[in-house]
C-alpha cells in the first residue's frame, strides 16, 4: 500500500515538473531570406543579439531556444560554426562551448592570465559559470576549475 502511494506521488510530481517547463524552439535554415528570420529572430533579447554581433560577427544563428523553467527563463543559441551559448534570464552568458576556441575577450582576466602563463597557446573549448566556480575545458582535454573570482582551484579529472 505504501509503495502504491509513493509511486503515485512520484508520478504526480514528475508530471507537474514537466508541465511547469515550457519550451519554445526556433530553428533557422542556413539559406533563408530575411523575411523568414525577422519574426523569430526579433524575439531574441537585444543584449543577446548584440553579444553575438560583437563576439561572433561572422557566425549566423542556426538554432535559438527560449525555455521557461521553474528556475526562470533561459536562452540557448547554436551558431552555424558549431558554437553553443547558454544565457540566463538577463541575457548574460552562463556557458559557452566552441571547438574553435572561446574568444579570449569572454574569459575573465584572471583566468586568461593563468592560462597565458600555464597553457600558452592552448585554446579554451568551453567555459561554464556556476554559482560558486568557473569550469574551463581546454582543447587538449585538460579541465580546470577556478573560484568565482578566477582564482585557480584545481585540475578536474
Amino acid at each position: 500500500m505504501k509503495l502504491n502511494k509513493l509511486s503515485c506521488i512520484l508520478m504526480f510530481s514528475g508530471k507537474m515538473l514537466f508541465q511547469a517547463a515550457e519550451k519554445k524552439e526556433i530553428t533557422f535554415k542556413t539559406e533563408i531570406n530575411s523575411e523568414e528570420v525577422s519574426s523569430p529572430f526579433q524575439q531574441m533579447p537585444a543584449n543577446i543579439k548584440s553579444f553575438l554581433a560583437k563576439y561572433y560577427p561572422k557566425a549566423t544563428v542556426a538554432k535559438y531556444e527560449s525555455k521557461t523553467t521553474v528556475a526562470g527563463k533561459k536562452y540557448e543559441v547554436k551558431l552555424n560554426n558549431g558554437a553553443e551559448i547558454d544565457f540566463d534570464k538577463n541575457g548574460n552568458w552562463e556557458e559557452i562551448s566552441d571547438k574553435q576556441g572561446v574568444p579570449s575577450a569572454l574569459i575573465p582576466a584572471t583566468i586568461n592570465a593563468y592560462l597565458s602563463k600555464n597553457y600558452k597557446g592552448v585554446k579554451v573549448e568551453s567555459i561554464d559559470k556556476e554559482s560558486n566556480k568557473i569550469k574551463v575545458d581546454l582543447i587538449n582535454d585538460i579541465d580546470l576549475e577556478f573560484d568565482k573570482n578566477g582564482k585557480f582551484l584545481r585540475i578536474d579529472k
